[in-house]
């Protein structure tokens, strides 16, 4: 009992000894804690939105923290001594010394990116200090300041070395053809490989802008040799947005745009129209031997009525520019998006709606419920998840669908459209009268028929895409080890519905009695019966991973070995068979302090387009980079702040060698096509050229095969700087690049045509392509008011140097020695203004036009002294339709919440080939339309005025008068360069306490203007951005944009 009790005594008194010293250690421990600081603060952007992850660090020492969605933080320092430094990936880092603060504001300005951010690469990630290949990278912020309906239109001069060059501005196919470095080849693709989250896709215009986090440009073959046979023509990787850690941010983005045309033709009215046709054939009169018997094709009384508009239905003046289209439409964009996590989970979802109208007059002319707008859709879903499993295993989860619907008249595309626009005449018919369409007794065109009876069509696009990645520390075999694995599915469906219909035509009569009455044409029929036409395809991507990434002092080394197989299939095609690539991929670097860095990239790959034993290669690349501002003997001044020079040199191919090679009989060219039957067999030439005599039955052999052939090989090299210069507020770039490509896929020309067959391809020729570029950008504050300037600009020259072509007779008609899309013609040195300069002995004889030749004429030159005009004088003349120089310069400022961003755009040393739609005012045999900019042809009034004269004498017809004028010459080639106010935007941010109520974080307000101003040669009515066409097809023209919008956090 005793004992018991002197247990539980020594038991109280050792409890007491504990509690005592607990006591003291926490007592201790607090004042320990109360010797720190504690400091809170918010960070924000210069227009005045928190940055969440925004890194704080107190200078020389571990502790560190970040700040959450509100920008908030909170974090403990031991003396008012302490700074802390503030940094976040784009923008300029600061540092804070703590002092008597214990709440801090820091407002962080856009700058030139640290050194230390992190840049996307093919298959992982680089610093930009420790990068030695070539790359450029843009981030959301410029994408989002372009309202357009996809991504590539917004990439258009804010990248050194990317050209994006729109074709037409046709809502829902308005995107920008892109090429990297201009054109390598030519006859394969000459775009280049697009990765969405490193997956490849066929389309990524449909994706929303702001989904996107990052864009990153691979232009060397240190960058794209990972990608092996795919990366010749460069790679462009778009990175989506991920979940941060902070509590949930909603982000809500609205705009609404009004949409207009550039520039549009203008076509002559009904008097100018009929009095330059008159002139036309009294031109033409001439050449026939009839100009003495010559009667006008109206006469002065009809010249009356079209200048008077007295009679509007037989004597119409119909500007049917103004009939089909309307001056503006709308647009809008809307997203919400949400963002935020946990240390465990993170999460990014959004959802986002765009909508875009055609400008084609919708107002119900006919007074029925079919219209012929164009009306684009699209709706976009994206989620993005990241769980860490465990400390060393995180999975990441990706799901995104876009969904399209875009539905219009079912006329062809839209040039036949605007084709039938550029036909019709202002005479030709009256349009419409009193709701219904009208044709005259001469059956003129009204392009409304086509618009109207043609019905409408509906096509329904949706790419859903899935992807699950597994990354797994391997610590526990060796420090800086890991592994991931990803599967990627996408999948793709569309279905095109056409309904039949027609809408009932009237001709305008009018009897002896002068009254005019409209007879209807056919069985009026209502909206009939529709087809539909599905489509399927699917894509399958794995990959697996082992990654290193280890630093021994200073030394720095990374490894990646890897394996990746892509699936393609399309189960709507009978002879589409299924597409497959296989790759083994390996890159190591090593680096010393930063200072002397090595790279190398090796891929093993393979390709089912070619031949059994011929599908696999190997595709090596080597740099390096030295920086010389952490060496010892330079001098630490404020000029030169950081300098990095880098080299590389690799090899990578392009597999995708023809002409729709996707299909069977395209694709696999080693294989040859099948023997045909046919009623009749190749003899050599007929009266039309090569082909077909007789109509005996026979066999014609198809194309030949070719085991042997390969993918195109293109062998680059690379020498270039990156620089920060006077105290880091100028960032410059600058590389200089060769690449020679080899292997080009062709066909011999110098077979004669006796041979009856087809000659199999082969892998003979040879292209140079060889360029530099420079971007940079300065970024400064005075006072309140921060600035910046950038540009960038890229010069890329190609050059055939083998393909088989036809001996010629003269050295400067070879293609060969030439640039790609490079325009041949005759030398045109004015006019013919005189009989007297005609009837001149001296002047050469034109062999085509049987040397009858007239005052107006185009005068060529006789290149080659024979004193004969013909297809031996043509020589090289302007540039390619593919511009050497493109360009662009920006602006940016903003001040007390107030900011402003200007982007200027353009490109030089390209040439246009003016259309015979724009060249000749009578275009077919048939008269149609005629521009307006073509009243300045040659006439004898003209000329004794000393009016400009830009075009020869009016024609009608193309070949019937056997006329030289509209030969290809340096008359109808215009230098295309041009220089576009491509992008404008004023917006002002409120200050997030207006809202603290609201628990509303931020909120922004812009105006942006896109493509608002052009300065160009090109005449008025085209875009210099659309491409060259000989044909009388020409695009929907482009648009400009007022966009307003918001931009809301919460």
């Amino acid at each position: 009992m005793n004992f018991s009790k002197k247990l539980s005594f020594l038991a109280v008194l050792k409890v007491i000894k504990i509690a005592t010293f607990m006591l003291f250690l926490l007592l201790g421990a607090n004042a320990l804690y109360a010797q720190n600081i504690t400091i809170t603060g918010y960070v924000y952007d210069d227009t005045n939105f928190p940055l969440p992850g925004t890194s704080i660090v107190e200078k020389g020492s571990n502790n560190q923290t970040q700040t959450n969605a509100q920008g908030f933080f909170t974090i403990s320092v031991k003396s008012p001594d302490a700074t802390l430094v503030i940094s976040s990936i784009g923008f300029t880092s600061k540092e804070v010394k703590i002092g008597s603060q214990r709440t801090i504001k820091v407002v962080l300005e856009t700058g030139i990116n640290s050194l230390q951010d992190v840049i996307v690469v093919g298959y992982g990630t680089q610093t930009k200090v420790t990068s030695t290949g070539a790359q450029s990278s843009i981030d959301s912020k410029a994408l989002l300041q372009s309202p357009v309906a996809n991504i590539s239109n917004s990439l258009v001069g804010r990248v050194a070395g990317l050209s994006a060059v729109q074709a037409s501005g046709e809502p829902g196919a308005d995107q920008s053809t892109i090429r990297i470095r201009g054109i390598g080849t030519f006859n394969g693709s000459q775009e280049p490989l697009i990765l969405v989250d490193g997956i490849q896709v066929n389309n990524y215009n449909n994706i929303d802008p702001n989904e996107i986090e990052s864009i990153t440009v691979l232009k060397d073959a240190s960058s794209t040799a990972v990608y092996g046979i795919r990366g010749a023509n460069g790679v462009l990787i778009i990175t989506t947005k991920m979940g941060k850690v902070g509590a949930p941010t909603f982000s809500y983005s609205g705009n609404y745009a009004i949409n207009s045309f550039t520039d549009i033709r203008e076509n002559m009215n009904s008097f100018d129209y009929a009095n330059s046709l008159n002139q036309a054939f009294f031109n033409d009169a001439y050449i026939s031997g009839t100009q003495n018997n010559f009667v006008p094709r109206f006469s002065d009384a009809d010249l009356a009525k079209y200048k008077s508009g007295e009679d509007p239905v037989f004597f119409p003046n119909v500007n049917w520019y103004d009939v089909v289209f309307k001056k503006s439409s709308g647009q809008q964009q809307h997203n919400l998006n949400i963002r935020g996590g946990t240390d465990k989970v993170r999460y990014f979802i959004s959802a986002g709606l765009f909508t875009q109208e055609g400008l084609f007059n919708d107002s119900k002319l006919t007074g029925t419920d079919l219209s012929p707008q164009i009306k684009y859709n699209r709706y976009n879903f994206r989620s993005n998840l990241d769980f860490d499993i465990t400390k060393k295993f995180k999975a990441t989860f990706r799901l995104s669908s876009q969904t399209e619907n875009r539905e219009g008249t079912n006329v062809g595309d839209t040039r036949t459209l605007i084709d039938n626009i550029l036909r019709a005449t202002p005479l030709s018919s009256p349009g419409i009268v009193d709701g219904k369409i009208v044709l005259l007794p001469n059956g003129g065109d009204n392009p409304l028929v086509s618009i109207y009876s043609n019905g409408y069509r509906t096509r329904f696009n949706n790419t859903l895409n899935g992807s699950l990645r597994l990354d797994h520390s391997l610590d526990f075999i060796t420090k800086g080890l890991s592994t991931h694995g990803e599967i990627a599915y996408q999948n793709f469906n569309s279905q095109q519905t056409t309904y039949s219909s027609a809408v009932p035509t009237y001709r305008a009569i009018r009897d002896i009695n002068g009254e005019t009455s409209l007879v209807l044409l056919g069985d009026e029929q209502v909206l009939g019966g529709f087809n539909i036409t599905p489509g399927k395809n699917n894509r399958i991507t794995s990959e697996f991973a082992l990654d290193y990434k280890r630093k021994f002092g200073n030394h720095n080394v990374t490894g990646l070995a890897l394996y990746n197989q892509i699936r393609a299939t399309d189960p709507g095609f009978f002879d589409l068979v299924a597409n497959t690539y296989q790759s083994v991929v390996g890159r190591a670097t090593y680096d010393y302090k930063s200072k002397y860095l090595v790279e190398f990239n090796l891929a093993y790959n393979g390709s089912e387009n070619f031949a059994p034993g011929k599908r696999f290669g190997l595709f090596p690349s080597y740099s390096a980079g030295w920086v010389p501002t952490e060496e010892a003997f330079f001098p630490k001044n404020k000029i030169i702040s950081f300098l990095k020079i880098r080299g590389s040199y690799g090899e990578v191919g392009n597999d995708q060698i023809g002409n729709n090679f996707l299909f069977s009989n395209n694709r696999f060219l080693y294989r040859p096509t099948a023997f045909t039957r046919q009623n009749g067999y190749f003899t050599g030439f007929n009266n039309s050229g090569y082909g077909l005599i007789g109509g005996r039955a026979g066999t014609r052999e198809g194309r030949g095969s070719n085991p042997d052939l390969t993918w195109e090989r293109k062998i680059a090299s690379n020498i270039g700087f990156d620089a920060y210069l006077i105290n880091e507020k100028v960032n410059l770039t600058v590389d200089f690049f060769q690449e020679e490509r080899d292997n080009i896929l062709a066909t011999f020309q110098t077979i004669g045509g006796t041979a009856g067959f087809q000659a199999a391809p082969e892998n003979f020729g040879k292209m140079r392509n060889k360029g530099f570029e420079v971007a940079g950008k300065f970024n400064d504050k005075f006072k309140e008011l921060n600035y910046s300037f950038g540009g960038n600009f890229s010069f890329a020259k190609n050059t055939i140097l083998e393909q088989d072509e036809i001996n010629r007779l003269f050295a400067y008609q070879n293609r060969t020695g030439n640039s790609f899309g490079q325009g041949f013609g005759l030398i045109a040195d004015g006019f013919y203004n005189s009989w007297a300069e005609v009837n001149n002995a001296s002047r050469p004889f034109y062999l085509n036009q049987n040397n009858r030749i007239q005052p107006g004429d185009v005068k060529f030159r006789d290149v080659n002294g024979d004193g004969i005009i013909d297809f031996n004088d043509e020589v090289p003349i302007g540039y390619s339709d593919v511009p050497q120089i493109t360009y662009g310069f920006n602006f940016g400022a903003n001040y007390k919440g107030f900011d402003l961003s200007l982007l200027f755009q353009g490109a030089a040393q390209v040439s246009l080939q003016y259309s015979r739609r724009t060249t000749q005012a009578f275009f077919d045999a048939q008269p149609t339309g005629a521009v307006n900019t073509l009243l300045e042809s040659w006439t004898p009034e003209r000329y004794a005025q000393g009016l400009p004269i830009k075009f020869p004498r009016f024609a009608v017809g193309n070949n019937t008068t056997e006329s030289n004028n509209y030969r290809s010459s340096t008359l109808f080639y215009t230098d295309a360069s041009y220089l576009r106010l491509k992008n404008l935007e004023i917006g002002y941010s409120l200050k997030p306490a207006l809202f603290n109520k609201l628990k509303i974080k931020g909120a922004r307000f812009y105006v942006t203007g896109n493509n608002l101003l052009t300065w160009t040669k090109v005449v008025k009515g085209i875009d210099p951005e659309n491409p060259s066409t000989t044909a009388n097809f020409e695009p929907y023209p482009l648009v400009k944009t007022v966009n307003f919008g918001t931009n809301i956090n919460f």
